[in-house]
C-alpha cells in the first residue's frame, strides 16, 4: 500500500518532529516521489533562510508611538464612570 503524506507531515519531518518510524516511511516515499522530495527540499530552504534570518519580535518605535498617541484620546475617567 502506498501511504501519501500531508503538508503537515512534511512539515513535521523539516522540523524533526517525527518518530524514527514515520521520518523512516517519509524518506523511502522521497525516493519514489520526486514532487514530495522537491516539497521537502523546499521547506528544509525555509526554515534554513527564516533560521538565518529572525522575525523580529518587538514593535517598531513608529508602531509604539502609534499606539500610546492613540491611548492618548481616550479620558479614562469616562471610561471607569461607565
Amino acid at each position: 500500500m502506498i501511504q501519501t503524506f500531508t503538508l503537515d507531515d512534511v512539515v513535521r519531518f523539516v522540523y524533526d518532529e517525527m518518530d524514527d518510524d514515520e521520518a523512516h516511511k517519509i524518506r523511502e516515499a522521497m525516493l519514489l516521489d520526486d514532487e514530495l522530495m522537491d516539497m521537502c527540499h523546499q521547506f528544509m530552504d525555509m526554515k534554513h533562510t527564516l533560521d538565518e534570518n529572525p522575525v523580529m519580535k518587538e514593535p517598531s518605535p513608529s508602531a509604539i508611538r502609534n499606539v500610546l498617541e492613540y491611548s492618548r484620546t481616550f479620558n479614562v475617567e469616562e471610561i471607569a464612570g461607565s
